[in-house]
């Protein structure tokens, strides 16, 4: 039987207990504050991303250079894996995808799988592990990568940053836009949509929309068998009790998982961003 490995990157927000627990190979992404770079979960993490990020630093994130790519792939070639399956982020957010299947196909051929997630921080995570134990099963390669792919869109995911300020400094509103929202006190309601982060409507306050959240997830009747609900945060304890609070209010039969948002994720949202989903369960 073929040596399988499955991997990442930090995206899925996966905590180092778990890495070492699902025996999986994970890639920090970079994150740029004021032209220096950094790798997520080894020279930083979100508790310092948020204070440079509320210090004013300049924050950038970019992909990584062939040469990282190449040398992440090899060192797992060289610990005897015959196949790799690889899940990136979504690749509505991110030219990661496009820029692995170029560069596996050219070095590697049908070696390594590469995987668009169509997903964000844990709720990547839970794809990844459930590859983990489809792998862990015997499963084959390309029926793992199948199923996974199968999975892609099925999240349904409120995001509410703290401010407009962050989105725009990415680009996704324009400055006038931001200034004028920033002013009012008014915050974006965000949806992931199919890999893809789409404006719904806006609030005063995480704790104002909550109910319509609330009601959102109800009238799906998701089965809590089958489905799991993740709070994913970056620098917002206050929010994070007051939503985990309503949650196992709400949805006692649910399990709950509060986790943080990853470091590039982190850097076009900022600090005080909360996101609210249900996932299918790994």
């Amino acid at each position: 039987m073929s040596k399988i490995a499955i991997s990442c990157d930090t995206t899925a927000a996966l905590s180092k207990e778990q890495i070492k627990e699902l025996g999986i190979f994970v890639l920090p992404l970079n994150v740029i504050v004021d032209d220096k770079e950094y790798h997520d979960t080894v020279d930083i993490n979100p508790e310092m991303l948020a204070k440079m990020m509320r210090g004013g630093s300049s924050i950038k994130t970019s992909t990584p250079s062939p040469v990282e790519v190449y040398d992440f792939f090899d060192k797992i070639f060289a610990k005897g894996y015959e196949k790799i399956i690889h899940f990136t982020i979504s690749s509505k957010l991110s030219s990661i995808y496009n820029m692995f299947t170029l560069l596996c196909k050219e070095k590697y051929g049908d070696k390594v799988i590469i995987v668009d997630a169509l997903s964000v921080c844990t709720y990547m995570g839970a794809t990844v592990q459930h590859a983990v134990k489809l792998n862990n099963a015997g499963v084959a390669p390309e029926e793992i990568a199948k199923e996974c792919i199968a999975r892609q869109g099925c999240e349904n995911i409120y995001f509410i940053p703290e401010s407009l300020t962050y989105l725009k400094r990415g680009g996704r509103i324009s400055p006038a836009a931001a200034a004028f929202g920033n002013l009012l006190g008014i915050k974006p309601v965000l949806r992931f949509n199919k890999g893809a982060i789409e404006k719904e409507t806006t609030t005063r306050s995480v704790k104002q929309f909550l109910p319509n959240i609330v009601a959102n997830f109800k009238s799906k009747n998701y089965d809590p068998k089958k489905w799991d609900i993740h709070i994913v945060i970056f620098d917002c304890p206050t929010i994070a009790n007051l939503v985990n609070e309503s949650m196992k209010e709400n949805f006692p039969e649910y399990k709950i998982i509060v986790s943080p948002i990853s470091i590039n994720v982190c850097a076009h949202c900022g600090p005080g961003t909360i996101g609210i989903g249900f996932t299918l369960k790994d």
